[in-house]
């Protein structure tokens, strides 16, 4: 009986510490990256649904230009939200979102230094 004891504490010791410890770390591909740029993307487009004040900074037919304008103003303006809408027959380039006029005047004023033909939008009003 003893020695049964015996092995089966030595069974339990080494059933518990033989377990390996898995790390839990997630690791993030490329992919990985670009579904949650594409989320990110979708959460903005949810919020410029709403109603919200937006700085328009390129209205025209092509989409090539804006996109190039989209990625002209993340390299001068990382920090601001950026979408491109389509309204027939325009794309347009939509920054920032604003919960206020007060806000997007503020936020126009600034922005207007690298796009002076930039104004303020409200697409829900």
């Amino acid at each position: 009986m003893k020695v049964l004891s015996v092995f089966i504490f030595i069974w339990i010791f080494n059933f518990t510490y033989s377990q390996q410890q898995v790390d839990n770390r997630f690791i993030v591909t490329d992919r990985v990256n670009r579904l949650l740029q594409e989320r990110q993307e979708c959460s903005l487009k949810r919020k410029i649904k709403e109603k919200n004040f937006h700085i328009q900074i390129y209205n025209g037919y092509s989409l090539n230009k804006a996109k190039s304008i989209k990625q002209n103003f993340l390299s001068n303006f990382p920090d601001i939200p950026v979408a491109i809408e389509w309204e027939n027959p325009e794309f347009k380039v939509w920054v920032g979102v604003f919960e206020n006029k007060l806000s997007a005047d503020r936020g126009l004023m600034h922005i207007k230094k690298k796009y002076p033909n930039a104004f303020i939008v409200n697409p829900k009003k």
